[in-house]
């Protein structure tokens, strides 16, 4: 996509915990360092999501507390918390997944490929 940065993807798109422990076993490492390389890409969109969950608390927060915008605070206080809600799901998705890929290959402070 043009106005997009190189490696980004879809902020949206959902991971389950055996889509990124396959991403995981796609590394081909059992470095710790790499595995926590490719958990940290892995959780860059999401960071961002909860970064404008953040902001859109705050955004509804003071819409509500003037009455006169109360009508439009609340329904972004509500659509902050499903996006807080989804973004904290995908992160644990990952999470999951990387410590379950550890305790799987042993993942030692050194080492490549197995």
């Amino acid at each position: 996509m043009g106005l997009m940065p190189a490696g980004a993807s879809n902020p949206f798109s959902s991971v389950s915990q055996q889509a990124a422990l396959g991403i995981f076993k796609a590394t081909g490492s059992r470095d710790r360092d790499v595995l926590y390389a490719q958990k940290e890409t892995m959780l860059a969109p999401y960071q961002n999501l909860r970064r404008l969950a953040i902001l859109s608390f705050a955004i509804g927060g003071l819409f509500t507390i003037m009455v006169i915008m109360a009508w439009f605070g609340i329904p972004v206080l509500i659509g902050a918390w499903l996006l807080w809600r989804f973004q904290a799901k995908q992160v644990a998705n990952v999470e999951a997944a990387y410590s379950q890929y550890l305790a799987t290959v042993g993942a030692g402070a050194g080492g490549t490929a197995a």
